[in-house]
């Protein structure tokens, strides 16, 4: 859980920084930006925000589609991705942009329908700070361990834009992988816990982070 939340982060960085204002999985944040741009009557805000939304929408009614285990689901987000990775590595333009935007929030999308199969935040995280101090504060740590896995790996992407921008386009897709690794089981694929219903379950677009 704590390579997903880190690979929220670095690719929601990526999608903000480079993509075109937009986050990948935040979805609140971009209905209000959302509003703004309505409000003052600036598509150059709706655009991105309008993409990304849909994008993260598509992504949870697809993998909802996809085999009830993790392994595969993580697998075809990692190849998403990797796509986003060789997208901007190739310093896209203006078009092309708007593009890996979607595939970045298609992407987390579907890592939010894994969240959920493992009872997890991993994308959205307003909840998680929620019941981290709703709660026993002197139990609160393991609650708040996704949060600060999603401050990590975005201030480790933005570190390594710093030196190398093909270094920081790889993190998200190398995170996915080493949790796809982590939840593997000797088996196979590391089945959804017992009872959940997740796969009937929308990931909560309206009560992200």
């Amino acid at each position: 859980m704590v390579a997903l939340a880190a690979a929220a982060g670095a690719t929601d960085l990526l999608a903000l920084t480079v993509l075109g204002g937009a986050f990948a999985s935040i979805v609140t944040g971009n209905l209000v930006t959302l509003g703004f741009g309505v409000g003052t009557a600036e598509p150059s805000r709706i655009v991105p925000v309008a993409i990304a939304v849909t994008a993260y929408g598509l992504g949870v009614l697809l993998w909802r589609l996809l085999p009830a285990t993790v392994t595969v689901p993580l697998l075809a987000e990692l190849g998403l991705l990797a796509v986003l990775a060789g997208g901007l590595i190739a310093d896209p333009g203006a078009g092309a942009r708007r593009v890996l935007l979607a595939v970045a929030a298609l992407a987390m999308g579907g890592q939010s329908v894994v969240g959920l199969r493992l009872r997890a935040s991993t994308t959205y995280m307003t909840g998680a700070l929620a019941t981290a101090l709703a709660g026993d504060l002197r139990k609160a740590g393991p609650a708040l361990v996704p949060l600060m896995s999603l401050v990590a790996g975005a201030a480790a992407t933005a570190a390594l834009a710093n030196v190398a921008t093909w270094a920081a386009a790889v993190v998200p897709a190398v995170l996915v992988a080493v949790a796809a690794g982590c939840l593997r089981t000797p088996a196979g694929d590391t089945p959804p816990p017992r009872g959940s219903r997740a796969t009937d379950t929308a990931a909560h677009p309206s009560g992200s982070r």
